[in-house]
Parts: structure tokens; sequence; C-alpha cells
């Protein structure tokens, strides 16, 4: 569970020496940490070159989460592993910004099963691309998928307010604090329903202790863009696991969550997010969501009340191949218990922010 939630390099630095624990799993911890150490300077060295590239032709980027996180909130850069680096640009210029970076050496991972056109247009992300010293880089044109596009409700942020109130440290431009913790909280709990792993506490927590946030703008943001209860369970989360002292409650804030939701949400947090497909897809039919079910099983990429796009299944044999692979992996999920549980505090914890 460490491993797959990254949390080998923090579990080093608070039990490395504790004789309680067996000495093998700590000795894991500690290679876990040195890798994250060696990674985490290269995925810097990848991220400045990036941003060079782009500020160069002038797409304005501004450097998302763990590349602020690791080196600004964060004591050691080791103990917040990123997965990949996450850099923002125009909307409207994000096609441009892609293809800036091909020509730059950069390689696309995999083949995009949508037009480059369609992905700039429709989805919060270019397809994910390798930079010279390995790292993954995904560009994004949105901070947050556009609403519609997942089978939830997703939040929408002013993207041009955060523009706007941008910081720059050490010749990078990041979301200023109260936009980063913002950001933290819509994108786990409103897009991710917490698969992120726990990292999100120890990111809540480092950021709150280190920089100043305008909670009086966080909580106005959160009431009119329709996110306050996820931040009051997030929070909720972080001053129950880190005692967190910098993240005293507002007087904005909604009640704290029942015991029964933080239960729920810590689940969520570990949950194995390696199956997280099939099981929000179950999730989705158990909570009546049938027409984003047959929606995903017809390759239909849907914004509000229009179809936009139907995706080629050519790549995958055919639709006829694809939905008879997909319906046999469901099948199998629901023959797992781990997997129907999972499913099943998928399905209650979006009837929780629904309601």
């Amino acid at each position: 569970m460490a491993a797959l939630h990254r949390m080998g390099p923090w579990l080093h630095s608070r039990h490395g020496a504790n004789p309680a624990i067996p000495e093998n799993v700590r000795h894991q911890w500690a290679s876990d940490y040195r890798r994250a150490a060696l990674a985490a300077l290269a995925q810097h060295a990848d991220c400045g070159a990036a941003l060079a590239l782009l500020e160069a032709q002038g797409f304005k980027p501004i450097a998302l989460k763990g590349a602020f996180l690791s080196r600004h909130a964060y004591p050691d850069a080791a103990l917040r592993p990123m997965r990949d680096i996450d850099i923002l640009v125009p909307a409207e210029r994000v096609l441009a910004a892609f293809e800036a970076l091909i020509a730059g050496g950069y390689i696309i991972e995999k083949q995009s099963k949508i037009a480059l056109e369609d992905a700039a247009r429709l989805d919060k992300h270019m397809p994910p691309l390798t930079m010279p010293l390995g790292t993954c880089l995904e560009l994004h044109g949105r901070l947050m998928e556009r609403d519609g596009r997942l089978e939830y409700a997703s939040p929408e942020a002013s993207e041009a307010d955060v523009r706007e109130r941008s910081i720059n440290l050490d010749g990078i431009r990041y979301p200023a604090p109260t936009d980063m913790l913002s950001h933290l909280i819509v994108h786990a709990v409103y897009g991710h329903r917490f698969d992120c792993g726990p990292l999100l506490l120890t990111d809540v927590h480092f950021l709150a202790a280190h920089h100043s946030i305008d909670w009086d703008l966080l909580w106005e943001q959160a009431h009119a863009q329709n996110w306050a209860a996820g931040g009051a369970l997030v929070l909720a989360l972080v001053r129950h696991y880190h005692a967190s002292a910098a993240l005293a409650p507002h007087h904005a804030e909604p009640a704290s969550p029942t015991q029964a939701t933080m239960d729920l949400a810590r689940d969520l947090l570990v949950q194995d997010y390696t199956a997280k497909k099939n099981a929000r897809f179950i999730a989705t039919v158990m909570t009546g969501g049938f027409s984003q079910a047959r929606n995903l099983v017809g390759g239909r990429i849907r914004l509000a009340a229009s179809e936009d796009l139907v995706i080629d299944r050519a790549q995958d044999g055919g639709r006829a191949a694809w939905t008879l692979a997909k319906l046999r992996d469901v099948a199998v999920s629901l023959a797992d218990p781990a997997q129907r549980r999972q499913a099943r505090q998928l399905a209650q914890f979006r009837r929780w922010l629904e309601n």
C-alpha cells in the first residue's frame, strides 16, 4: 500500500529508525526515499527546461501542484514523489504549446484515441509527453475537466483570476497558495474521488503550514463554485491525521462532516487506484447514471446536452471488441469482493457530494 500511494519516503522520514517496524520494511522505505530524491532532481530539471521553452515562445506557463509543493512546501523534495509534472497554459493556446514541445524533442507517450484538436477542445490536458530526462509531462489547458466531461459535475474556477494572482518563485510561476489549496481540494475530491491517495493530506498540511492562505477568499470561492462540502471534508481529514495548527476552522466553513463520512473518505484515500476505472463505471450505474455508462461503452464524449465526439476504437480492434473487453473487465471486478466494496463506496460518496 505504501508503494502504491508513494508513501515510502514519508514513512522513512517518520519511522525509518523505529525498531518496532521490521527491518526489511524500513529498508524498503529507505530505498524509496533515495529513489525519490534522485527522481526529484531530474524532475526539477525537466520542469525548468519545459517552462523555459514555453515561456520563450510566449505561452505564459504556470507549474501546478507537485512542482510547487515539493520545492516550496515540503521540508524535503524527496518526501513528495511525483508521477508527472503538470503545466498550465491558456486553453486557447494549449494545442500550439503542445506542438512546440514536440518540436523541442518531447515525445508522446501513448497515441491519443482522439484527434489532438479534439483533446485541446474537450479535455483538461493533452496526451502525456516524455521529457528529456524521462519525466512525464501533462500540459493543461484547464485546471479541471469541463463540466459534463466526467460522469458527475465538475466545479470550474476562474482561470483568468488564478493567472492574475499567480506568484513567481525562483523564476518559475505558480498559482498563489490560496489557489493552490483550492485546486488540490477540487482536483482530489471532485475530479478524482480521492483516488489521488493520502499524499493529499500531507500536501494540504505543508502548504498551509508554510504559506499564508486567504481563507476569506477560499471559502468565498468554495461556496460560489459549490465545493464547500468537499473542502470542509479535506480540512477535517488533515486536522485529524496531522493536527495542523494552521487549519483553524473559519466562520464560513461548513459544519464538520460526520464520522461515517470521514471513515468513507479515509477508505477512498487508500483505494486501489489501478482498479478505479471499473469501480467508477460500476458506481455510475449504481447511482442511476445509465446514460453516462452508455456513453462510455459507446465511446461518446458529451458536454452538457450535446454530443461532441465519438471515439474511434480502431486501435482496440473496433467498437464491438472494445465493448466486449470492457464488459469482461467489469464482470471480473464484480466477482472481486474488494472491488465491489470500492464501487459501493464510490457510489455512496457520489450521493453524499450531490446532496
